[in-house]
């Protein structure tokens, strides 16, 4: 599996406090049978603006505690980029924000909030110049929990939509999962991740939440949250639509 969210960097923005910390969620991670972790530390204006050389330092130094614990596990370098009016400047500015140094593929994270008016014809603009942007975790934004469906304008125009793991087993609470799930049913979700902070409260797991979303699209297109979606997002490569290609034989679940 690969996990293209994940805040495991030390001491950089709210997630991992020290390099065992990050070593430990390393651990998990690779314990559930998560073999890449996309490393996205927290990029806000005027909050957490870390510079590429770091990231990468960071990145490095990892690796290596993670290749001496004889860890199967990749570490690759992203941003967990807020959505602002320098979007596209930190994205030109900054060579660790896409994802695995590509390109084509940025995280996009709105106001914790509510998305502000006018998001979708900004990212809109992102996408007319080529790079994609995926929304993180919009089950927990309030404008989506109240309006899941109100997405779907974002994915026809080209963008992408990731959820938390920890959105879907319901460990966000009953409304969070509710909207999980009708993003699920919808067809408006194509990664799932971990987001993950800690090695307590919010650790690096998947398999749960591939296997309970598997009940509602259908193992092969849970899995391919979590496999081929996210190697081509690391490829900067072209995705092969979820719901036309992998539910032929799962159909999507509307009830």
């Amino acid at each position: 599996m690969i996990d293209i969210h994940c805040h495991i960097l030390p001491a950089i923005d709210d997630g991992a406090e020290t390099p065992q910390e990050s070593l430990d969620m390393c651990q998990i991670a690779a314990d559930d049978g998560i073999k890449v972790i996309v490393a996205t530390p927290h990029f806000t204006p005027g909050r957490f603006e870390p510079s590429s050389t770091t990231v990468f330092s960071l990145i490095d130094a990892l690796q290596k505690q993670v290749d001496e614990a004889g860890l199967d596990l990749r570490i690759l370098s992203g941003a967990d980029l807020a959505v602002s009016p320098e979007y596209l400047q930190h994205i030109e500015s900054h060579e660790h924000i896409t994802i695995n140094r590509s390109s084509k593929y940025v995280l996009a994270e709105l106001p914790h909030a509510g998305a502000p008016i006018g998001w979708e014809d900004f990212l809109f603009k992102v996408i007319d110049g080529g790079i994609t942007p995926i929304l993180t975790h919009p089950e927990r934004n309030p404008s989506f929990m109240k309006d899941p469906l109100s997405l779907r304008k974002f994915v026809d125009y080209g963008g992408l939509v990731q959820v938390t793991a920890m959105s879907v087993t319901g460990d966000f609470g009953s409304d969070i999962q509710l909207a999980v799930a009708t993003l699920l049913k919808e067809g408006l979700v194509h990664v799932i991740a971990t987001d993950a902070h800690s090695t307590e409260k919010r650790i690096p797991v998947l398999s749960e939440a591939v296997d309970m979303a598997s009940d509602i699209v259908g193992k092969d297109v849970a899995n391919a949250f979590v496999t081929t979606v996210p190697q081509a997002i690391i490829d900067g490569s072209a995705i092969i639509p979820l719901y036309d290609h992998l539910s032929q034989s799962h159909e999507v679940r509307r009830t």
